[in-house]
Parts: C-alpha cells; structure tokens; sequence
C-alpha cells in the first residue's frame, strides 16, 4: 500500500458518523484488497472509529459481501481474556494460519439484524426458489400491511417456523444417534467374549426395572447379561417406535410433565420415528399452520431428552461407570511438549475409553516418551467425569489445540469437529483420525470403529500417535504461557447426593431444599435459586466472556450454577470450576453453603458451579429438578422452581433442540443469540410470551450477559415470591 494511501485511510472527515467513516475506510482500500477480523478492527480504530462504532459497523454494513471479516465482538473493558487462547490466536496468525476467528458469514443475508438470512426467512425447500422474504423483522414492524410470500405462497410464519423445526430435528438427530450407538455397544456387552463389560450393576438394574422389561417384578431373577440385552433392546426399540410412548420417557419424566405434554398432543412415539414426521411436516406443501408447526418442535425437544440425552447418559454410566468427584487440570497448556500428545475429540466416548486404556497399557511398559491424553469437547468432558482425564478445551479451540506443534494425532469422532482441523493440521505433523461411520473428513486418516475389534482398533491408534511423534519439528512447537488450571467434575446425581448425605444422612434432597428456602436475611447458608447453564463457545465473541460474565454475577447472588458441555472448558479455564476455599466472588449464602458441605465430606472446598458432564447429561439435570420438586416440604412443579437454563453463547442445532426440552420441562431458557426467528414475529411472541401458558416454560434471548443476568435474578426472585419464599 503506498503512503499517501495510508495516510488518506488513517485520517477520514471527523464530521462523518462512525458508519459513514466505516465506508469511508473500506471504500478507500486498494482495489482486491483483503482484511481479516483483527486487521478490519485495527484498521477502523486508527482511523478514529470509535468502540461502539466498530461494533456498529459490524452489526449493520450493508455492502460488504466476503467472509474475511468475522464479527466477533469485543469484550468490555475489565474483563481479563484467556491467555493462552489468545497466545494461539497471534501464533496462528503470525504462521498464517486461517482459524475460526478469521472466518465470518459469506451470505450477505446474514450479516445483519434486518436481513432475511438472520431473521430466518430464506427458503430452501423446494427447486421453485429459493425464496428469500427482503429484509427481516424490522421491515414487517414499519409495514404490517406487507404479504410478501414464497412461490408456493408460504408466509414468514410458516417460513421461519419450518426451519426452526427442521434444526430442532436435527440437533435431536445428534442425540438419538449418540444414544443409539451406546444401546448398539450395550447389547455387544450382553454377550461373552465382548471388548465391553457392565460396570454398574445396580444401575443396570435400576434401568432394567425402570423400562419395565420383561421380568422386571423380581429383577433378581434375571442374570446379568439378559438385563443388559434386555434393556438395549427396549433402547432400540425407542429409536423406532410407532404407536405409544417411548419406555424411557415413561421412565424419567416426572407425573405431571406428562399429563401436560399429553393434553398437548406432543408425545412423541419413537425417536428417529419422530424425527422422520417432523422432516416430512417440514417438507413442500404439508404442514402450513405456525402453531401445528411450532408443536412439532416441542415433541422434538422432549425425543431429545428421552430418546437421546437420558438414555445415552444412563447406557453410558452402567458401562464406563457412573461419575464421582474427580479433580484434574484444564486449558491448553495440558498438552506437554515433552510427550506424546493425544488429543481425544467429540462427543461418543465408546471408542475413546478404550483409546485411554490402551494409551495406559503403554505407559505401564514405561517407554523413554510417554503418552499425554488430553480432552476436548464433549468427549473431554466425559472421560474427565469418569477418568480424571485433562480438558483441553472447547469447540472453537479444537485449531489452536494443533497450533501447539505437540499434538500427534487428534482422534474424533463426531459432532463439533469442524473441517478446517484437516486444513491446520497440514501445517503440522499431527495426524487427524476419523473414527465414526458417519464422519469422514477429506485429507484425514480413516479408522473406522467397529466395537467389536475396539482393543485392536485402539491398539492400532495409539501406535500411530506413538510413530508419528517423531516427525514433530521442535521449531514448531509453541506451548502457551498460562498454567492450567485445577478443576472438578463429576457432579452426577448419585454423587450429588452423597455430598448432601454427608450433612443430612436421611435426607439428602432435603438439604437442597431447606437451603432454597432459606431466608438470606436470616441464614447464613442459603441458595436464591439454580441456573442450568449449559451450550457451545462462541467466536463470535471474546473467548468465554459472555459465560464468565454471567456466572460470576449469578454466584454473586448466590444462585448455584450447574452445567454441562463447553460451558465447562470456559468455566474451568477462568477457574470457576476450581475448589478454591476463599470463594471469589461468590455470594455469602451460597459461600456458607458450600463450606459446610466441603467440611462435612472433608475436603478443601466445594465448587460453586457444578460439573455434570457432556451435552447429554443434561439429563442429570432433570433428575435433580425432579427430586427438588417432588420434596415434601416443597412439593410444586418444576416451572415453579427457582430454576432457570441459560445458553449465552449457543452455536448448534443441539443447542436449539435441548432449549426446546428444558421450556417443554418448564423453565425460563435464556439463550444469547438470536435463533433466526426474528423474521416472524408472531412465532417470537409465541416462544417468549404464548408458549408459557402451554407448558409452563418460555424462551428470553439477550446477548448482554449483565442484561441478561438482571432478567435470571428477577425471574428467579418472581418464582420465589410465588413459592412464598423470602427474597
């Protein structure tokens, strides 16, 4: 770029708003010119654009059609980043290496507030269009009299309603799959010779009695083996049922929820069978009615939490074991540079606990460099709440994980795993290995599970990794300054309640619920209420913040956070998940709280944010709301609790799907971004104003966690005040 170009870029007319010298800015660029998230953001602050300013640019340019300018927006002033997250970013760049963070939207339609891409109205169902309905909600609010339809006459309501649906479907399509694949492995287990075996007995039988399978009267009776074929198979069954209701949904919801769920006309049958009606409902020229279709996304939420996320979380536990109290370390400088690195990534652990066992059968022979397994995503989460395994990081830092130089191969399996692995990777030595049937990644390796030769396919990795290690180039290896940090995890229910029995032996859920309804002004110990937060990492965002932000507010207010999935590698890298004994920031009721239980179960401290595990077990999370509520000495609904779910940085259809389960639960579910329903606005009042009268719970979407948090306490303070609690 010449100087006098430069210069004329640095200094735009002062009288020109901070958009008009946004255009100003780019339109002074030299003609093929190229900008990526960090160099368009220096760019506009020295040319004086001001913070808001750039975020305005961002939020609302019209004319800026590439993806080489991802919005990601910054953090307020204060709030401390992630260290090493940010080390990976700059050593990305300067390698130049593209990531996610240089990566935005390249659909014009989807940059901005009132463009028909974000506001859900493009569509695609058909070969006549697509049809793309202009600009979004704000148009419609200026002019209600526009009718504007697709070809086949199909109107916002129905336009947005269906694709809403059809992500819910496939967010719940995740799930079966997972719950599935764990019946599949289940039923290998039941038979002699197999690779897998029943580690919890007493929860197999649980199951057993809870499906009501066949013997189910006097379980006793009933070997081993038949109990775990018996309930893979009533598993199975769920999967494809088409008449009645799913045994596992029978099994786990509490009384009420399915009177309610039933005079609504949204019980669902099996699950793909569910999933296969809603894809057909969604098609060209079947359902065009937005509440039917709006119904449809609710029968799918409640095939998510039964015919998914229960079932896979409770086929899981009976064969790796259910979770107990367990510290480890997390962030990304868990990955070593003096051993071999084995990165295990996804979200189905069923190959990767036999990864991790083979991985320990090498380091037993005591080898001149040891292997280092480390975590990631969901499949991280469950082989820490089970093996203590080191977490180190979230979906959107799967890239800087290879970034390090150390990583021998990342094993994955599926969901979160995004393409552009492969692409870093190809800078490196590291070796991506696709394991899943259902995932294929060009460029990779290719093992393909098969869980009866798991021992041998694990075996066969783990010599992979170990004969890669010395292709790595010392030159490369770049290893982050930040020390990890001290977690805990593994907040099942069961381990729930032996921390409560350890201070009321007879009564352990009662310890939650006298703490709930607790006079703060009173007690010392007393919790406001329960927030499930739960969801993806966004890069749309600083790394964590809007996490961080909103749990620190909410402990200060002594709510008691649970949560699951990548909430907990931010949660664990900012140290919230850390049994620190001086409890910043914690509120003085909570605080009190929870030393009572860490003296009682004699340890150091309790962390004030619980880990309960991956995105499926969020059905952890149901089962305590219902003992919660079942108590006598509260004794309500759950959508009465003081109880709310949160998503502040949701990305993918999963995240929908589940937030479609917990308001079919009852909860008040906040989400921090705007799921393309904005384009309709009589489908938004439904879902955060007319659907609580149906089901008890609703959606609020605020992307400013302070915002956001004022709402959860006054909702919180509302449910209280209705419960006849002091606030």
């Amino acid at each position: 770029m010449k100087k006098d170009q430069k210069s004329k870029l640095m200094k735009p007319k002062r009288d020109k708003s901070d958009h008009e010298q946004a255009r100003a800015v780019i339109s002074a660029l030299p003609e093929g010119c190229k900008l990526n998230r960090r160099g368009f953001m220096t760019l506009l602050a020295g040319a004086g654009v001001s913070a808001a300013g750039i975020r305005k640019a961002f939020a609302h340019w019209t004319d800026l059609a590439c993806n080489v300018c991802h919005s990601q927006a910054p953090a307020p002033p204060g709030f401390v980043r992630d260290i090493n997250t940010d080390q990976l970013v700059q050593q990305a760049k300067n390698l130049g290496i593209e990531i996610i963070y240089d990566r935005g939207t390249p659909c014009t339609n989807s940059h901005f507030h009132d463009k028909a891409g974000n506001a859900g109205l493009c569509c695609f169902r058909c070969q006549m269009g697509p049809c793309t309905l202009g600009e979004g909600s704000a148009m419609y609010e200026r002019h209600p009299e526009l009718t504007h339809r697709g070809c086949c006459g199909a109107d916002r309501d129905i336009i947005v309603t269906r694709d809403l649906v059809r992500r819910i479907a496939g967010g719940a399509s995740a799930h079966i799959e997972h719950a599935r694949a764990c019946a599949i492995t289940l039923l290998l287990a039941s038979e002699v010779g197999s690779p897998y075996h029943i580690k919890e007995k007493a929860k197999l039988k649980d199951i057993f009695v809870g499906l009501k399978c066949p013997g189910f009267e006097a379980p006793q009776t009933v070997p081993l083996r038949e109990k775990a074929k018996l309930v893979a198979q009533a598993s199975l069954g769920d999967l494809g049922r088409s008449r009645g209701v799913p045994k596992w949904l029978r099994y786990k919801a509490n009384p009420e929820r399915k009177k309610t769920w039933r005079n609504l006309g949204i019980m669902p049958t099996g699950g793909s069978t569910t999933i296969c009606e809603a894809e057909h409902r969604t098609t060209l020229g079947v359902d065009a009615d937005m509440t039917h279709l709006a119904s449809c996304g609710l029968k799918l939420g409640l095939v998510d939490g039964y015919c998914g996320s229960h079932m896979a979380s409770g086929l899981q536990d009976v064969m790796f074991g259910t979770p107990t109290l367990v510290e480890a370390k997390a962030n990304l400088a868990v990955i070593e540079p003096d051993r071999i690195n084995l990165v295990l990534h996804g979200h189905e652990p069923i190959l990767a606990e036999k990864i991790l066992q083979a991985a320990d059968k090498y380091n037993r022979s005591l080898p001149e460099t040891p292997i280092n397994v480390v975590g990631m995503c969901c499949t991280g989460n469950e082989l820490l709440m089970r093996q203590g395994v080191n977490l180190a990081g979230g979906m959107v830092q799967q890239e800087l994980a290879i970034v390090t130089g150390a990583v021998e191969a990342m094993v994955v399996d599926v969901q979160c795993i995004i393409p552009n692995v492969q692409r870093v990777a190809e800078k490196y030595h590291t070796k991506i290995i696709t394991t899943h049937p259902h995932a294929h990644i060009t460029g990779a390796e290719r093992i393909v599970f098969d869980p009866e030769n798991a021992n041998a396919i694990a075996k066969q990795i783990i010599d992979l990794a170990v004969g890669n290690y010395i292709h790595r180039d010392p030159l490369k290896v770049f290893i982050p300054t930040d020390p990890p940090k001290t977690i805990t995890g593994g907040f099942s229910l069961e381990q729930i309640a032996a921390v409560l029995q350890a201070v009321e032996p007879n009564d352990p859920v009662g310890l939650i619920v006298d703490l709930i309804n607790a006079d703060p002004n009173l007690a010392s110990a007393s919790i406001r209420g329960i927030v499930a937060m739960v969801g993806c990492l966004t890069p749309l965002d600083t790394f964590g913040y809007r996490h961080v932000a909103l749990a620190r507010r909410l402990l200060q207010e002594n709510i008691l956070i649970v949560g699951t999935g990548c909430w907990a590698h931010a949660a664990g890298q900012f140290g919230l998940l850390a049994p620190d004994s001086n409890y910043p920031g914690v509120g003085p009721g909570l605080k009190s709280a929870l030393q009572s239980l860490a003296s009682a179960n004699g340890l150091t401290a309790v962390a004030a944010c619980w880990h309960m595990g991956s995105c499926v077990d969020n059905s952890r999370i149901e089962d305590l709301l219902n003992l919660v509520a079942g108590h006598s000495r509260l004794d309500c609904r759950i959508d009465q609790l003081p109880v709310v779910a949160s998503a502040p940085e949701l990305i993918t259809e999963k995240a929908v799907s589940i937030g479609a389960w917990a308001v079919d639960l009852g909860l008040f579910t906040h989400i921090g971004s705007q799921p393309y329903v904005s384009g309709s606005p009589n489908l938004v009042t439904l879902l955060t104003d007319g659907i609580e009268n149906l089901v008890g719970g609703k959606f609020y979407i605020e992307k400013d966690p302070e915002i956001a948090a004022d709402q959860i306490i006054a909702k919180i303070n509302q449910k209280r005040s209705a419960l006849s609690l002091p606030i």
